[in-house]
């Protein structure tokens, strides 16, 4: 029998929270797996990799209340972390294996078990980028422009613009709730 660590209290939730929550949900995934309920165990997954994102968008002052904003998120932290393609895969496969899969059940049991397998992997990395600083980064796309206007309101960003902090709207990491 695994061991499932404790949630947090309901309410808004620190980066550390967060993170707690991550690891609750891939350790339901892999439970729910095999008790043979895949659509939420895909689910799980896909939650497992949200957290985090969630953990990351609230420790810069972006927005993190939907899909698009985490899509958002996920793009602009591989671009400025330079995760590899077996990271990016993995977060799609979470996305397109574990969440898609919850409506549509068209996913099997090794789908689903080979797309945990790489959540489990990009895990780590993704719980490490919440305690490093951002990174500078500076916009070089109309790709790049639209989405950090999204994630931190501000339409005045232009081409080019750059940033010491990754456009984080925070001054250094926090581990507190969203503000």
């Amino acid at each position: 029998m695994i061991t499932v660590p404790d949630l947090p209290a309901h309410g808004t939730q620190s980066v550390a929270d967060r993170l707690q929550i991550s690891r609750i949900m891939i350790i339901q995934a892999r439970e729910e797996l095999i008790d043979g309920s895949r659509l939420q165990a895909g689910e799980k997954a896909w939650g497992a990799v949200v957290q985090p994102m969630k953990a990351i968008a609230q420790q810069r002052g972006w927005k993190h209340e939907s899909h698009q904003d985490i899509h958002s998120v996920m793009s602009q932290i591989a671009l400025e972390y330079g995760l590899d393609g077996e990271q990016i895969w993995a977060l799609s496969l979470a996305y397109f294996v574990g969440h898609e899969n919850f409506y549509e059940n068209f996913r099997s049991p090794e789908e689903l078990s080979d797309m945990m397998d790489r959540v489990e992997e990009i895990l780590p990395v993704l719980i490490d980028v919440t305690a490093m600083s951002p990174r500078p980064f500076t916009i070089t796309s109309n790709a790049q422009l639209r989405r950090l206007r999204r994630l931190t309101g501000n339409d005045d960003l232009q081409m080019g613009d750059t940033s010491d902090v990754g456009f984080s709207l925070r001054n250094g990491l926090t581990d507190g709730g969203e503000e």
